[in-house]
């Protein structure tokens, strides 16, 4: 028996003593990148559905922020209780009211608490049926000056998109680098992206005058300031996509 206990303790011992990594997305300012309705390519219809979660207590007032695209702010607020989750789908029309527009969401809560917040953007409108892809909602606390993204294809049936948003009260500049898989530099620019604002370049190897090839890295960045880069993998077949958000490795 004594075995036994000593055992027990020293696998508890050895397990408590090994860090955890977990993601933790969560903060009192969260950024989801893009949100929108609109008419797409090939008959297809774009919606949005985003989930937010208080994870914790008390209750929360979550401000909901878009930054439209070319127009003005629009807000509104949940009150959402404790250890509590709401749906809203469709933002752009039942929550905004608006038919046609796309932006920047930020949600914020009272500085020091937490709040959880994803997004689907999906298309309801192709004869080939819904298809769409899952976007996460990021704190600004885990944001950084740098977005890196790796493994992108333009072959094989794929086209790339990839995105970069502002979070920050002014606008900043940012520099874009593609390489190839053994750092080969592609092609490279710099855009302004303007305050709250988002700027993304659909289907890369032809926007940017690149031969299609698999193990594309595309890394963004800004002298100071913090960024959310993302991309978006999509099947030209079937117009299914795989969302990423840059990490950044140098931080």
């Amino acid at each position: 028996m004594r075995k036994w206990v000593v055992g027990v303790a020293v696998a508890v011992s050895v397990l408590s003593a090994v860090p955890s990594f977990a993601l933790n997305p969560g903060g009192d300012v969260m950024v989801l990148p893009v949100i929108g309705r609109f008419a797409g390519a090939g008959g297809t219809q774009w919606r949005t559905d985003v989930y937010v979660s208080n994870p914790f207590s008390p209750t929360q007032n979550v401000r909901l922020k878009f930054y439209r695209s070319g127009s003005a702010v629009l807000e509104t607020t949940l009150t959402m209780g404790p250890f509590s989750s709401r749906t809203l789908p469709d933002i752009v029309l039942n929550t905004f009211g608006l038919d046609n527009a796309g932006g920047v969401l930020e949600l914020l809560v009272e500085p020091g608490f937490t709040i959880l917040a994803r997004a689907v953007i999906y298309n309801s409108g192709n004869p080939a049926g819904q298809f769409g892809q899952g976007v996460p909602g990021l704190a600004t606390r885990v944001l950084s000056r740098q977005a890196y993204l790796f493994g992108l294809s333009g072959i094989d049936g794929s086209r790339v998109n990839v995105g970069v948003t502002n979070p920050n009260d002014a606008p900043v500049e940012v520099s874009i680098l593609v390489t190839d898989e053994n750092n080969n530099s592609l092609h490279s620019r710099t855009v302004t992206v303007a305050a709250h604002g988002n700027v993304q370049y659909n289907d890369i190897f032809t926007t940017f005058g690149i031969a299609p090839r698999a193990g594309v890295r595309v890394s963004m960045g800004t002298a100071d300031v913090l960024i959310y880069g993302y991309s978006s993998e999509v099947r030209n077949d079937t117009g299914d996509a795989i969302f990423n958000f840059g990490t950044s490795p140098n931080n």
